[in-house]
């Protein structure tokens, strides 16, 4: 088993940014096997930036990534459908991003570490640190289960533990794109 690719939670690397500096707090992930769709809600995107220089190659990577003509990765290529939908909270001043995706077989679920088990169930390593929940899924001993036919979701909220010292330099998103959106 692959581990759970952080691609669920690290915005760019559904377009090929390497070293992405966007995540998202809290993903929720919905797969729907009948109709072979994966939505993805990236909820409070944030970064951790420490020096000038990271604030300027933030804002750079949100504006390529926001781009409607920005490429997504080549892990996408078979897929018939990507959508991408950034949305803020006014009320929590949060910047959002939902994406949809169309895949082709179940073998595409491996990108994000998700494979069909001996039993027939959609299986994924369990990592305690990624803070995964789901009422769909059973835990048995590493690897969280599904159905394989009917939709399930989990969430996954990475920055749970993060360690103390990194909270001060935690730069939410929502102001930085309110700025390059008004230009």
């Amino acid at each position: 088993m692959e581990e759970i690719k952080i691609l669920f939670f690290i915005v760019g690397a559904f377009f090929g940014v390497n070293q992405s500096q966007i995540v998202a707090e809290k993903s929720t992930v919905t797969i729907n096997p009948e109709e072979k769709t994966i939505t993805i809600i990236q909820e409070n995107l944030i970064s951790v930036v420490q020096k000038e220089s990271d604030s300027i190659s933030l804002t750079a990577e949100l504006l390529k990534i926001s781009d409607s003509e920005t490429q997504w990765t080549s892990e996408f290529d078979t897929y018939s459908k990507k959508e991408k939908e950034f949305y803020t909270s006014e009320e929590n001043k949060a910047l959002n991003l939902k994406l949809t995706l169309t895949y082709s077989t179940n073998e595409d679920l491996s990108a994000y570490g998700i494979y069909l088990n001996k039993e027939g169930e959609f299986s994924m390593t369990n990592f305690p640190k990624y803070h995964m929940s789901t009422t769909d899924g059973i835990l048995n001993d590493r690897y969280w289960n599904f159905k394989a036919d009917q939709p399930f979701t989990f969430t996954l909220e990475p920055l749970t533990d993060l360690p103390e010292k990194y909270n001060a330099f935690i730069k939410n998103l929502f102001p930085i794109w309110k700025t390059i959106k008004s230009k």
